[in-house]
């Protein structure tokens, strides 16, 4: 079976008792496994850290909490470990896996997590199901929160659910399940109590779903502050969640491109590329050794950096090399486990997700990596974003779709486009509120951006559960010393050259409001990667400071190894 990059200890282990469940799937065979043709043997532990006893449930159809069809169950034993076997339903069926702590103390809200794994006959189709060609299967916070914000988004109803509506979910509301997941994690961690009557952990993501104003064109997220006040408005913890499930080895990958089933499908073009990456440190620290890990900062992250190596090589089997031996790892469908050397000595581990950039964004084809790692010099957590593209290939900052619109308040010239931003967990300041209504115009050539801040609104209001909530607000964006200016211009990064990342120098982000008792300034470069979903403020003061771009076209990549834009040659969709 494919070993993954160090998971058991790589998983963010806040507490003991807030836990992921990883399926390792196996096939069936000879006199072991599940019968007939829909037949799959599961094995794999409840971890982060080990959950003894755990109850795992598999259902079909829909999440336990739900109603979903039980079609198998297990116990963990004492280190967490567990093996099932079951026969899945003919037909095109969704299933499920649902993990629950047991010996929790008395009163305690209920853990219990629950994750899409997929259609019941593509999950039969493949055969042999492992991590080979199911790479990255986690019950954790965020396949809840995802899970929570589908039914909130179809009705309550799983009927239409399957990989690419499932995808398409993480890619359109991404923001709104960060929140939900921290939430979640901090409940699940028992550092805050929901203030509200929840049956469980899954419970209290479909109520803050239900209760939130969700991501959309006409609106900001309200999920973060309505999540907050849930827990009573005082869960101090939420930011620093919420930066750690950014930058978290297992569970970033799991808001980019959602899980998926790849059947051995290679998601790269065997080759040799150029490795255009953006590293960020948080100050979450980690324990690669123990697993174990803290919110408070144990020491002043790294600023952001862009890390260049001019020749990477994949082969078919997946096999990642350097030529100056920095960077190494393993490509398993497009799932992506790196060990990166920076030029200042930094080591990282690394797990992220690839996809294909479209053609009108790329002379040639090129690929986006999301995902986190940990600097295993530090420990401190660090979000990773990356580029991977032949030498020859030129990007087109203007090359994405450009309308006259309004987006959220945004109203655009002709030639413009509107980016619409949330800015949730700061790993500079610790505010644990989400900005309300930002949005930009841009203005794109073919090597670079000219951005002006287009709206900006105090968000305030009822939750929906008797609790007030109440959002900061971006007062001013400018740049440059002196006399800044509010239009920000950004360029292809140069030092090393990246021409798929750009940077904006000498950043100055203002933020008011809120539970803020005075207006906030960040200041420092910007830097943003073609394709991705954030924009990183290295500050100047120590952190960096994270703006959650929604989705839009600009961040609408593919799963398929094929150039093709708008083409999907996985199983699972794009987004």
């Amino acid at each position: 079976m494919h070993k993954r990059l160090s998971s058991r200890h790589l998983r963010f282990a806040m507490l003991p008792a807030a836990a992921a469940v990883a399926l390792a799937l196996a096939a069936c065979g000879g006199g072991g496994g599940g019968s007939g043709p829909g037949g799959v043997s599961l094995s794999g532990a409840a971890i982060d850290a080990p959950m003894p006893g755990a109850s795992v449930t598999i259902t079909s159809g829909a999440p336990l909490a739900d109603g979903g069809s039980v079609i198998g169950t297990a116990t963990a034993n004492a280190q967490g470990s567990f093996t099932l076997s079951v026969t899945l339903p003919s037909g095109s069926v969704p299933i499920f896996a649902n993990a629950a702590a047991v010996g929790r103390s008395a009163g305690s809200t209920p853990l219990e997590l629950t994750s899409y794994l997929g259609q019941s006959d593509v999950l039969a189709s493949i055969g042999t199901l492992s991590t080979i060609n199911l790479p990255d299967l986690d019950v954790s916070p965020v396949s809840t929160a995802a899970l929570a914000v589908y039914a909130q988004t179809h009705g309550g109803s799983y009927a239409t659910l399957g990989p690419a509506t499932y995808a398409s979910t993480i890619a359109t509301y991404r923001n709104d399940i960060l929140a939900i997941a921290a939430a979640v994690k901090a409940v699940g961690d028992n550092y805050c109590t929901p203030q509200i009557s929840v049956s469980s952990t899954t419970d209290l993501a479909s109520q803050i779903a239900a209760g939130a104003t969700l991501s959309s064109a006409a609106s900001p997220s309200t999920a973060l502050a309505t999540a907050a006040a849930v827990l009573g408005g005082s869960c101090a913890q939420l930011p620093a969640l919420q930066v750690a499930i950014l930058a978290d080895p297992d569970f970033a990958p799991e808001l980019d491109l959602g899980d998926v089933i790849d059947a051995n499908v290679q998601s790269v073009v065997p080759g040799t590329y150029q490795l255009q990456a953006l590293v960020a440190e948080t100050p979450v620290n980690w324990d690669v050794n123990t697993g174990s890990g803290s919110v408070a900062s144990t020491g002043t992250p790294n600023p952001a950096e862009v890390v260049m190596d001019p020749s990477v090589s994949i082969d078919a089997s997946g096999k990642v090399t350097s030529s100056d031996g920095n960077v190494s790892g393993t490509l398993v469908g497009n799932l992506l486990t790196l060990d990166l050397k920076d030029g200042a000595g930094h080591s990282y581990l690394v797990r992220a997700k690839i996809a294909s950039l479209p053609t009108n964004l790329s002379s040639q084809q090129a690929y986006v990596i999301q995902g986190g790692g940990v600097n295993t010099g530090s420990q401190l957590l660090a979000s990773f974003a990356a580029a991977l593209a032949p030498a020859a290939a030129a990007p087109a900052w203007n090359g994405f779709s450009q309308a006259s619109s309004d987006d959220g308040g945004a109203r655009c010239t002709t030639g413009q486009y509107a980016l619409r931003f949330d800015l949730d967990g700061l790993s500079a300041g610790g505010h644990s509120d989400s900005v309300g209504g930002l949005a930009a115009c841009v203005t794109p050539s073919t090597s670079g951006w000219s951005m002006n801040l287009a709206s900006f609104n105090n968000i305030s209001g009822d939750d929906g559960h008797g609790y007030t909530f109440s959002m900061p607000a971006v007062s001013t964006l400018t740049q440059g010393a002196g006399t800044p200016s509010s239009t920000v211009v950004w360029s292809e990064a140069t030092g090393p050259a990246a021409p798929f990342i750009l940077e904006a120098p000498a950043i100055n982000l203002t933020v008011t409001g809120g539970a803020m008792s005075s207006p906030t300034t960040y200041s420092g470069n910007a830097y943003y990667v073609m394709g991705t979903h954030a924009i990183v403020v290295s500050t100047s003061g120590g952190g960096n400071v994270v703006l959650n771009m929604q989705d839009n076209s600009l961040t609408t990549v593919s799963e398929s190894s094929h150039f093709q834009g708008g083409g999907d040659g996985s199983q699972q969709g794009d987004h």
